[in-house]
């Protein structure tokens, strides 16, 4: 391990003379060696007159006689750069005189006192001046930062208002719903009488049309077990009929009149179709000719447009069994009032309960310092590198294109970074991933994106949200 030389706690105090090479060392060490007499190292193991410090001979296997010279340089102990004005440094003792300046003050090339000038001051201002960009930086991103942790404090202020307003919301609808579902059982109730009332009517009414009610109970078993052997159609209710000898004269002078009128539609529409045919004929010809004699095109569509075909008959038994369909599944206004009115109430219960469950998990969810990702939460960074777009949104997804890096996760209290994980799978490989390192700035930017590994992505996000707290008055460098 790389170690100052361990002169401060093995040198021995007597008033005999100190080397005079004390480059290399501490301010503390070198006041301590100008008193001692002897310095001890490797451990105690030995120990050497004070003038052995520096005298480019490597007498401790430790190297810590030799601070100040590249002796003792293969045992890793360094050369300490008091850089006057800047901040210290140490160096291997390695890169001490080797004509090379590694020292802003040039103390480790002492034997070239030349050839070094000394830069510390330059470097001072350098480092004053990036230091004042940076607090600049900091300070308009913490400015930044308190306008979105306003933000924040106003945006779950407002949610949790709106949670109160939506329970008491909810309370409400749920009242309503029930109301409304009383209001609506008592509706259907008096719509299944009105439906079995009118069906009753019907029913009777297809009776007399069929003759049953003049029928005995001979020949309506006979009805029934002549329709129970087959799959029956309405054809197969008259044969039925017909076969107890007890006919409707009503029915069949209904069904007499709808085979006549059966038979004169068959006849029109046959003559209507024979029509149509010499008209589409007709037309045909007249643009063949036009087309090969380029004459003028008379209007001929009047005469040679199709007619249309007439409406087919309805046949009397089948309309009169259509009557007790309609009559069963007749709606009571009332009633269809009254579900519509119980959907709707029960709609808007579900719609709130919606927003209160989605709000509740809103304010679930941590946020960091003062909430203040809650200002950012949906809104999204965009950023090209390469020959990608990547974006990623607070709370949402990152995307490298339209391929998915994961989604975010909890953040931690610190808010040091962001991590998407369950990205698309790669193949072969891993889902995919993407951290964000937070870094504070007055205004947003994503930047040095990289794949460190297959389908492990990283960037940096300069932002508002990293910016912390000012620092306190006693924080900096003691050497300065």
């Amino acid at each position: 391990m790389l170690h100052r030389a361990a002169v401060v706690a093995v040198i021995a105090l007597s008033a005999c003379a100190a080397p005079t090479n004390l480059h290399g060392l501490t301010p503390e060490t070198q006041a301590k060696v100008a008193t001692a007499s002897s310095l001890s190292c490797d451990n105690g193991q030995k120990s050497l007159p004070i003038s052995s410090i520096n005298d480019d001979y490597c007498d401790c296997i430790d190297g810590s006689d030799e601070p100040g010279t590249s002796a003792c340089s293969h045992t890793g102990v360094l050369f300490h750069c008091l850089n006057e004005g800047y901040f210290s440094s140490d160096i291997p003792t390695s890169r001490v005189n080797d004509g090379i300046c590694d020292c802003c003050d040039g103390s480790d090339e002492y034997l070239h006192p030349s050839s070094c000038s000394n830069t510390c001051g330059v470097l001072k201002a350098a480092h004053d001046e990036k230091m004042a960009a940076k607090s600049a930086t900091e300070a308009a991103g913490r400015a930044a930062r308190q306008q979105l942790v306003v933000k924040a404090k106003q945006a779950k202020e407002e949610a949790f208002r709106k949670r109160t307003d939506l329970e008491s919301t909810k309370r409400d609808l749920e009242a309503a719903v029930a109301s409304a579902n009383e209001l609506k059982s008592a509706e259907e109730a008096l719509e299944v009488q009105d439906r079995r009332a009118a069906s009753q009517r019907s029913r009777q009414a297809v009776a007399d049309s069929l003759g049953l009610s003049s029928m005995s109970a001979d020949q309506l078993a006979s009805v029934i077990i002549d329709l129970s052997l087959k799959v029956y159609s309405k054809d197969d209710v008259l044969a039925a009929l017909r076969a107890t000898g007890v006919t409707s004269s009503r029915l069949e002078a209904l069904e007499a009149q709808y085979v006549a009128d059966d038979e004169a539609h068959r006849a029109e529409v046959s003559r209507i179709t024979a029509v149509n045919d010499e008209r589409r004929k007709l037309k045909e010809a007249a643009t063949a000719d036009a087309d090969s004699t380029d004459a003028v095109i008379v209007d001929t569509t009047t005469d040679t447009d199709p007619l249309p075909l007439p409406p087919a008959p309805a046949r009397p038994i089948v309309t009169l069994f259509e009557t007790i369909s309609k009559d069963e599944a007749s709606e009571r206004p009332e009633a269809k009032a009254a579900r519509d009115a119980a959907a709707d109430a029960q709609r808007k219960l579900d719609q709130a309960m919606s927003e209160l469950s989605t709000l509740q998990t809103t304010l679930e969810k941590p946020y960091g310092p003062d909430d203040v990702l809650l200002a950012v939460k949906d809104s999204c960074v965009e950023a090209t590198s390469g020959q990608y777009a990547y974006k990623l949104c607070f709370f949402g997804g990152a995307h490298q294109d339209t391929v998915s890096l994961g989604t975010m996760q909890p953040v931690d209290a610190a808010l040091r970074e962001l991590k998407f994980t369950g990205g698309t799978k790669c193949w072969n490989g891993p889902e995919r991933s993407f951290t964000v390192a937070l870094e504070c700035h007055e205004t947003e930017e994503l930047y040095s994106i990289e794949e460190p590994s297959t389908c492990v992505y990283t960037a940096k996000l300069r932002t508002p949200l990293a910016c912390a707290a000012p620092p306190t008055a006693s924080a900096g460098h003691d050497e300065l």
